[in-house]
């Protein structure tokens, strides 16, 4: 990180508090609604996906408006929405500005991962950049593996604490950003659609974006919320107890392989071999899968996840560095919103999946799911074909 300047130091730190105070409440956020509200599991289920989906919507509006406006501000605003929004929740009683405060946190989340995006294409050189974001990446998973832990020990002291932590830690991360100037003028690097409409004309006439971002959505079906269909698998087939020591096992494989390789990947990661390295992580999500579904023991579960997880090691750079290479300089923002609603995949994801436990036997589920990966790493790898290697 010394390499770097100021500004995208700050951008890395100032990316795992944010992820800390969101997995600081991750485990408890289900129990805390049910209670709160007095929904059963399928409503807050219900809730959850409302929120996400409206959130996935509204992030193709915000990449166009992060374009057009300071985004180190927007990152500012987005933090400080994000950390009301966590406290809020701890006093909110009504149904729908609990929806409300959720869809704005959820929609503060997304148009943060966006403006950082941008951010590191803008003020970063082309060769830096993949490295960059596979750092980044690594210090938010290393967010999402200790966060969890430290709100349980602070729910154990008291159950809405996690809540205001989260809130604080989000809002206090806004000081990062305030005492640093951006670096790149937004304005300098192109001209800018007039309007919300011509951005939208801009994608839907780029094919090879539109190609891309359906070849994303189907994969994220496999890769945006495994730990949920995989919940779901090992509830059907296993105990309860036997589901929550192979889970707990498989997410700190996950965690440990990312947090020690994510980077040493990233970098070998070249725009020329873009399609090449798409398919072979296509291929390794196609062989988790399969090994899942023929997994015995834990030991079975764990290789299988650690062939998973090296294909998710290589999908989330490419896939930045994919938009990286297609977007144009003034119009950042608007391509990594509209790639944002592959987000979809993810909350589709367990919706069919718990539909395939119920009505095919248990393994068919990871059929399907490869299936779905293969195609949508072929979507991918053919819109790569349009893409000409430049150096911008």
């Amino acid at each position: 990180m010394a390499t770097y300047s100021r500004l995208i130091r700050r951008l890395m730190i100032t990316s795992l508090t944010i992820v800390i105070s969101r997995a600081l409440i991750s485990p408890l956020l289900t129990l805390f609604l049910s209670n709160k509200l007095g929904l059963d599991p399928q409503d807050v289920g219900l809730l959850l996906g409302i929120a996400v989906f409206s959130a996935t919507l509204l992030s193709l509006y915000g990449g166009y408006i992060i374009d057009r406006l300071d985004k180190r501000q927007l990152l500012i605003l987005t933090m400080l929405s994000s950390g009301v929004g966590l406290i809020l929740l701890t006093f909110a009683q009504n149904l729908y500005l609990v929806t409300l405060v959720l869809i704005i946190s959820e929609t503060a989340s997304a148009l943060f991962l966006i403006g950082s995006k941008a951010i590191l294409s803008e003020n970063l050189p082309v060769g830096q950049r993949v490295k960059a974001f596979s750092l980044n990446y690594t210090l938010t998973n290393i967010g999402y593996a200790i966060g969890p832990m430290i709100g349980v020990v602070i729910a154990g002291i008291q159950p809405t604490a996690p809540f205001i932590v989260a809130g604080a830690i989000a809002c206090g991360s806004m000081f990062l950003l305030l005492g640093v100037s951006r670096e790149a003028d937004p304005q300098s690097s192109g001209k800018q659609p007039q309007s919300f409409l011509d951005t939208l004309r801009i994608l839907k006439n780029d094919r090879t974006m539109v190609l891309f971002t359906l070849g994303c959505l189907l994969s994220t079906l496999v890769h945006g919320r495994f730990t949920l269909y995989l919940s779901q698998y090992l509830l059907v087939t296993h105990t309860q107890q036997q589901t929550l020591d192979t889970m707990a096992a498989l997410l700190a494989c996950n965690a440990i392989t990312v947090i020690l390789l994510q980077y040493q990947i990233g970098r070998l990661l070249k725009r020329e071999h873009l399609r090449r390295w798409i398919a072979g992580g296509t291929a390794l999500f196609i062989g988790g899968l399969i090994g899942f579904s023929m997994a015995d023991s834990l030991i079975g579960w764990c290789v299988a996840m650690f062939i998973f997880t090296l294909g998710e090691m290589i999908i989330y750079p490419a896939d930045f560095l994919f938009v990286d290479t297609l977007a144009p300089e003034a119009l950042r923002g608007s391509y990594y919103g509209a790639q944002n609603l592959a987000a979809l995949g993810g909350a589709l994801s367990p919706v069919m999946c718990g539909f395939l436990l119920m009505h095919t036997p248990a393994p068919s589920m990871f059929y399907a799911l490869s299936a779905l990966a293969a195609l949508g790493g072929y979507l991918c790898v053919v819109s790569g074909r349009r893409i000409k290697t430049v150096q911008k």
